[in-house]
């Protein structure tokens, strides 16, 4: 039983500072690697309905209403599909994204991987922690006559 439990504190600790190590990581690297600004853009409007709202706008109006509903403020997400992305001719700089709200598409945000983040902290700590009160608790009683 003390070897199982050797084993057990031994892959905690390993996955305790692997968790500390790579969360961080990943929260940084994903967003630089994968990450895009974008619009989020729900119901698109069919090609027909895009040209007539191309020729009706004029400079100065915002662009997303003529490509769909635009949602909320531009937000940064991962994972973007190129086949779902809109840049629009009238300002290059805008990135829209298009989803279907009805059907339950909702892009991997930034700000969930962080937020998921803070849980998978906590319970690289408490891994790493356990590992480590397993050992500590082995050394003590070895010590004792």
């Amino acid at each position: 039983m003390s070897k199982l439990r050797d084993r057990a504190a031994k892959v905690s600790l390993v996955l305790g500072i692997a968790g500390l190590v790579l969360t961080p990581a990943a929260v940084l690297i994903l967003p630089a690697a994968f990450g895009r600004t974008v619009q989020l853009v729900t119901t698109p409007n069919a090609a027909d309905i895009v040209a007539l709202n191309r020729a009706m706008w004029s400079k100065g109006e915002p662009v997303a209403p003529i490509y769909g509903t635009p949602i909320g403020e531009p937000m940064t997400i991962l994972f973007a599909e190129e086949r779902r992305i809109i840049v629009p001719a009238e300002d290059p700089s805008l990135t829209l994204y298009t989803v279907d709200k009805s059907k339950g598409e909702n892009p991997l945000q930034v700000q969930t991987v962080a937020f998921l983040s803070k849980f998978a902290l906590i319970g690289s700590g408490v891994l790493l922690l356990a590992g480590a009160l397993h050992f500590a608790w082995k050394r003590f009683r070895a010590r004792k006559p």
